[in-house]
C-alpha cells in the first residue's frame, strides 16, 4: 500500500475517479495501491463536510395547474393540505 499522504482535495478527485472508473472501491484500491479502510474512511468524512442546500431538487420541481371551472361549486368543498416538514403546513381551501 502506498505511504504518500494525499490531501482533502486529492482524496475527493480520487472518489470521483473510483466513481467514474465503474469499478467496485476494492477493486480501484486494489489496482492504485490504496488502502481500502482509509479510501472508505476519507469517502464518508468528504460526504459529511458537504453543505446540504436546502429546498434544491433536482430537475423541474414546477407543474403546471389549470382551472376546471370559472366559479366553484356551492355543493362542492375541498381542502388540500401538504405537510412540507419542520413544523410547516400549507393548506388551500377554495374561495368563497
Amino acid at each position: 500500500m502506498s505511504t504518500h499522504r494525499h490531501t482533502p482535495s486529492e482524496w475527493q478527485q480520487l472518489i470521483e475517479a473510483q466513481q467514474a472508473s465503474g469499478l467496485s472501491q476494492k477493486a480501484f484500491c486494489q489496482e492504485n495501491g490504496i488502502a481500502r479502510a482509509t479510501f472508505g474512511y476519507w469517502k464518508r468524512k468528504l460526504k459529511q463536510e458537504q453543505p446540504v442546500v436546502q429546498g434544491h431538487m433536482s430537475g423541474s420541481s414546477w407543474i403546471e395547474l389549470s382551472r376546471f371551472a370559472t366559479e366553484p361549486s356551492p355543493t362542492a368543498y375541498w381542502q388540500i393540505e401538504l405537510d412540507l416538514g419542520n413544523g410547516v403546513c400549507l393548506r388551500l381551501n377554495p374561495v368563497r
